[in-house]
């Protein structure tokens, strides 16, 4: 069983489930355990391809870039606690931290 990791600032336990942590880049992970807010970028691997209605799904939770059909990936743009929350969704795969745009908090 993982251990939760506090957060110092605001005093609460964040934690993500063993699924999510098995399909997100582990610098994902931790730039949402420090920084939720922080903007990335980030390459979806999806099981199935990308159609419409996958897409859509993804758009609203962040910004959609790119959609490689033929590679089943998805390339997005959002928050780093928006981004390891698509960890979530059956089709997905697996999440790759493609850059880390801006820091919008403090790092601890």
């Amino acid at each position: 069983m993982l251990k939760p990791k506090w957060d110092t600032r605001c005093r609460k336990v964040i934690s993500y489930n063993e699924t999510v942590r098995l399909k997100v880049d582990y610098r994902i992970v931790e730039i949402a355990q420090s920084s939720p807010s922080t903007e990335i970028r980030a390459i979806l691997v999806t099981d199935v391809p990308p159609s419409e209605d996958v897409v859509n799904e993804i758009r609203g939770t962040v910004k959609v870039e790119n959609v490689f059909n033929f590679m089943m990936t998805i390339k997005v743009k959002g928050k780093a606690g928006d981004v390891i929350k698509l960890g979530e969704k059956p089709f997905i795969r697996y999440i790759m931290l493609d850059e880390v745009v801006a820091r919008t908090q403090d790092w601890s």
